[in-house]
């Protein structure tokens, strides 16, 4: 399918958003879930997914106040021109240490399951010349690459927990609930962030074909990620137990390596490819918000050529952790802007509609 000359069809949208959540986090949702709420993380992701639509929801209605501009022209109308600049570049910070967070975390995956002898500089910088011939084309690429690999990707997750249904033992779900809803209020916020990615819909709406299509579109990119993650939640714990979830690094390979195919000796490995892909597109949508967002905070309109610079920079914050705890500390830093970013949805469409900004004079 090709995009047409006017815009992103209401699938693409739906494909972009879908693999801008699923990605990273597939390898180890079950861990933060059952870390965070034990028995009950399958619960607590799944109301975390319903929160995330809901949040979904709202940047797409402020979106739709401003149809014809991204996230970086329309702040500054609401916020105004000092607080929307300190804004805007809060995001394009975001978006650069998630990507780098991203690529970090591929990169550590595919040394410890795949690639033990290959140096976690040779595997970041592969993946982000890659990503860098892709970016350049810009969000019609983008869409075509989502709409491409979107369906395989889903396939292969599905397959995966299609064949480890049989293995469940309910009766470890007994105790859910048994400590009332604290662990569940503890477990959403830690869950929630696992679901970032949907943050692309503050740039999609200009790009569309039929803006009217845009909630509806942007919605249904979340019904995949939610029963994705709540379904691997429930395999691992049916399988695995809580406890011994909430302690493995990668729980879904674990899933992933009991699959005996007659015609796949090895499906852990066959998983990890296109667990890549749906890496890969996830990196393409975070490199190019960051672009996309300098370039209209500098008011320019060609982004490509920052690419080139953003694309090592977000090498050196990739590489620069040497331990755990420094790897925690970006990941804490991209969470808890990743949850401002979202968050700030609610307050912007407040201040759009009480200063009345935007609406059908925008368009």
């Amino acid at each position: 399918m090709h995009i047409p000359h006017k815009g992103l069809t209401g699938f693409q949208v739906c494909a972009i958003v879908t693999l801008s959540v699923i990605g990273i986090s597939v390898m180890f949702i079950p861990q933060r879930a059952t870390h965070s709420s034990g028995v009950d993380g399958v619960l607590v992701t799944f109301i975390a997914g319903i929160l995330s639509i809901v949040l979904a929801g709202m940047i797409i209605l402020v979106s739709n106040q401003f149809p014809n501009k991204t996230i970086i022209e329309y702040s500054r109308q609401i916020l105004g021109k000092h607080l929307g600049f300190m804004y805007d570049a809060i995001f394009v910070v975001y978006t650069l240490l998630a990507s780098s967070y991203v690529l970090r975390g591929f990169a550590d995956v595919i040394k410890i399951v795949l690639l033990p002898r290959t140096p976690l500089e040779v595997i970041m910088i592969s993946m982000l010349l890659l990503i860098l011939y892709c970016v350049q084309g810009g969000i019609a690429v983008i869409a075509r690459i989502c709409e491409l690999f979107i369906i395989p990707i889903l396939l292969v997750i599905f397959f995966t927990m299609f064949f480890n249904i049989s293995e469940v033992e309910l009766y470890r779900y007994r105790d859910t609930l048994s400590n009332g809803f604290d662990p569940i209020l503890k477990g959403v916020t830690s869950v929630t962030i696992s679901y970032l990615g949907y943050e692309i819909l503050f740039f999609l709406i200009p790009f569309m074909y039929n803006k009217k299509k845009a909630l509806i579109s942007g919605l249904a990119g979340m019904i995949s990620p939610i029963i994705v993650y709540t379904g691997l939640v429930f395999l691992s714990i049916g399988i695995i137990g809580a406890l011994p979830t909430s302690e493995l690094i990668y729980p879904t390979i674990h899933l992933a390596r009991q699959i005996g195919v007659q015609f796949i000796e090895r499906f852990d490995i066959f998983f990890i490819v296109f667990w890549i892909l749906a890496v890969f597109t996830n990196l393409i949508v975070y490199i190019y918000m960051a672009a996309i967002s300098l370039t209209r905070i500098l008011h320019l309109r060609n982004y490509k050529p920052f690419i080139s610079i953003l694309i090592p920079v977000c090498y050196i914050i990739a590489i620069l952790p040497q331990n755990v705890v420094q790897i925690n500390l970006l990941a804490d830093m991209v969470n808890y802007g990743g949850i401002f970013i979202v968050l700030s949805s609610v307050p912007l469409l407040a201040l759009a509609l009480l200063r009345k900004k935007g609406g059908r004079g925008s368009a």
